[in-house]
C-alpha cells in the first residue's frame, strides 16, 4: 500500500520510497515514524525542522559528495563514503517487480523476492538465518510494480561475511519445497488481511480500475488464484531473468573506500547474468472517471482517489512535486487537510501523494470518513483541487513548501541506511548522481508561474478517479 502517512515527503513517490525520510543505521528495523506534533502549527514546525536539518547538514555531507563508481557494464553503483559509524548499508534495486509478473501468476515477483533469505547453496532457510544473525547483518528485501529492494546494513567489520551472504542469496537460491509452501501461505494470510482493510481494499480497485489493461493494474502481492499456480520452477526461472546485472542500482554508504567496495560488488552480482530483461509495455489511458464504489461492511469507509500525474523526466515534475505538497502532501499545512478536516471536520487525515513509474505517474489520495459523510468529502476535494488548479497556490504557501521541502531534505542522509536508500531512490528514477547536490537549488528555482501552470495541467477534478471501499449513506 503506497498511502501512508509519512512524516517527511516523497520526492520519488511510490517507487521511490525515501525521498526525505530519516532511517536509523540501527541493526534492528526502524521503529514506525511519530507522527507530526499536534500541538504546533505548520509555520512552528518547519522552522523546528529546518534548525534540526541544519545540525545534520556537515555531520552528513558525505552524502552530497556521492559518486558513480565505474564497476561494471549494465551496472549503475552510486557511493558516499563516510567513516562516522563502523557501519555499511546497501540498497540493490533490481528490474524485478510485479509488472514483469506473468498475466496468470500475479504476485510471482514478489513471491520470488519473498525467498531470497530462504536459503542459499549448502545453507536451509534456517541456516541462512542463523548465519545472518551471527554476525548481526539485517537482510530485507521490498518487491514493487517496477523493482525488487534489497536492503542490506552491517558492521563495516563483517562486510565481509555480508557481501558473500548476499552473493550465495542473488546467484544460488534453493526455493526449497518447504519454504516455498510456508512463504505462499505467508503470502495468502497477507491478502486475508488486506481483505479486511478498506484502504487496500480502494487502492486494489483503484489501481485496477486506473492502469486497466496494463500489469501495474494487478496488485503486487498478487492473488490467491496467481499465488496458487506459482511453481518452484517459475520462482528459479523469474529470479534467473531478473535478478540480473543489467539495469541494475546499487547505493552503498558508509565505513568503506571505493578500492575495497568495487572489489565487494565484483564478487557480490559479477556471477549474475548480464542479459537484460524485457521491456515493459507502454500504458494506454489513465483512469477511470467517476466515483466507483466497493461494498465492505466496515465502519468507517476509506476513498482512494486519483489522477495521471507527471513523469520524473517531466520539466514539470518538481513544481508538480510542489504542488503536490501545497495541496495534500504538506500534512497538517495542506489545502486538503485545512479544508476537510479543520474547517469541515470530516475527516482526521486526508494526504495525496506523487508517484512515479517506469511507464505511468499517478497523484494518489486516501481519506476515511463516516459513511454518511462519505459525499460531502469526495465533494470538499473536488471543490479544493478546482480552486487550486484554477487560483494555484499563494506567495506564502509557495515559500512555506519550499522552506519545509529543503529544510527537511537534509535528514535523509542522517544515517548510513538512510543515504543509502535515499540514493537508491534517485537512481530508481533515472537521475544522475549530482542531482544529490542540485536537488535544493532546482526546488528554490520553481517559481509561483511554474507551480500555477502545473496546477492546472494537472489538477482537474473531472479527471478523477475514485474508490470508495466501504458503505457510503445517505444523510
Amino acid at each position: 500500500m503506497i498511502l501512508k502517512n509519512l512524516p517527511l515527503p516523497h520526492e520519488c513517490g511510490g517507487e521511490g520510497r525515501g525521498e526525505g525520510v530519516a532511517q536509523s543505521d540501527s541493526l534492528q528495523p526502524p521503529p514506525h515514524p511519530n507522527p507530526l506534533p499536534r500541538f504546533a502549527g505548520a509555520r512552528e514546525f518547519v522552522f523546528l525542522l529546518v534548525v534540526a536539518a541544519l545540525a545534520l547538514t556537515s555531520a552528513h555531507a558525505s552524502a552530497f559528495g556521492a559518486k558513480s563508481l565505474n564497476v561494471a557494464p549494465g551496472e549503475d553503483v552510486w557511493f558516499a563514503e563516510d567513516h562516522t559509524l563502523p557501519m555499511i548499508a546497501v540498497v540493490a534495486s533490481f528490474p524485478a517487480g510485479s509488472a514483469y509478473d506473468p498475466q496468470t501468476k500475479p504476485g510471482l515477483a514478489a513471491f520470488t523476492a519473498y525467498m531470497l533469505d530462504e536459503g542459499a547453496g549448502g545453507m536451509n532457510g534456517k541456516a541462512f538465518h542463523d548465519a545472518l544473525a551471527d554476525k548481526a547483518i539485517q537482510l530485507s528485501v521490498e518487491p514493487d510494480r517496477d523493482w525488487t529492494v534489497v536492503t542490506m546494513v552491517t558492521l563495516s567489520a563483517n562486510a565481509k561475511d555480508a557481501f558473500k551472504l548476499l552473493a550465495l542469496a542473488l546467484s544460488r537460491p534453493r526455493f526449497d519445497n518447504d519454504a516455498v509452501m510456508r512463504v505462499r501461505a505467508q503470502m495468502m494470510q497477507n491478502l486475508d488481511h488486506q481483505d479486511e482493510d478498506p484502504s487496500e481494499v480502494a487502492a486494489r480497485e483503484f489501481n485496477r480500475l486506473f492502469f486497466t489493461y496494463h500489469p501495474y493494474a494487478r496488485p503486487v502481492e498478487g492473488t490467491r488464484a496467481g499465488l496458487n499456480t506459482v511453481t518452484r520452477g517459475d520462482l528459479k526461472n523469474f529470479a534467473a531473468v531478473h535478478w540480473v546485472r543489467n539495469g541494475l542500482k546499487i547505493a552503498v554508504a558508509g565505513d568503506i573506500d571505493a578500492a575495497a567496495l568495487t572489489d565487494q560488488i565484483k564478487s557480490t552480482f559479477g556471477g549474475l547474468s548480464a542479459k537484460a530483461p524485457p521491456q515493459l509495455p507502454r500504458v494506454g489511458k489513465l483512469g477511470a472517471p467517476g466515483v466507483h464504489n466497493v461494498a465492505m461492511d466496515v465502519p468507517q469507509p476509506n476513498a482512494v482517489f486519483g489522477i495521471p500525474g507527471v513523469m520524473r523526466n517531466d520539466r514539470d515534475f518538481l513544481a508538480a512535486y510542489v504542488a503536490n505538497y501545497i495541496l495534500g502532501g504538506g500534512g497538517f499545512s495542506s489545502r486538503l487537510t485545512g479544508e476537510v478536516r479543520e474547517k469541515r471536520g470530516l475527516t482526521y487525515d486526508i494526504t495525496t501523494e506523487l508517484s512515479d513509474m517506469h511507464r505511468a505517474a499517478v497523484v494518489q489520495g486516501l481519506v476515511a470518513t463516516r459513511a454518511d459523510a462519505m459525499g460531502d468529502t469526495i465533494q470538499a476535494v473536488r471543490d479544493t483541487m478546482a480552486k487550486f488548479a484554477n487560483d494555484g497556490p499563494t506567495v506564502q504557501e509557495l515559500a512555506d513548501a519550499k522552506t519545509y521541502l529543503t529544510g527537511s531534505y537534509p535528514l535523509a542522509f542522517a544515517s548510513n541506511a538512510g543515504t543509502a536508500s535515499q540514493l537508491g531512490a534517485f537512481q530508481r528514477a533515472g537521475l544522475d548522481v549530482a542531482y544529490v547536490a542540485r536537488r535544493n537549488d532546482l526546488i528554490n528555482a520553481v517559481t509561483l508561474d511554474d507551480v500555477r501552470r502545473v496546477a492546472k495541467r494537472v489538477f482537474d477534478p473531472s479527471r478523477l478517479t475514485i474508490v470508495v471501499a466501504g458503505t457510503v449513506k445517505k444523510k
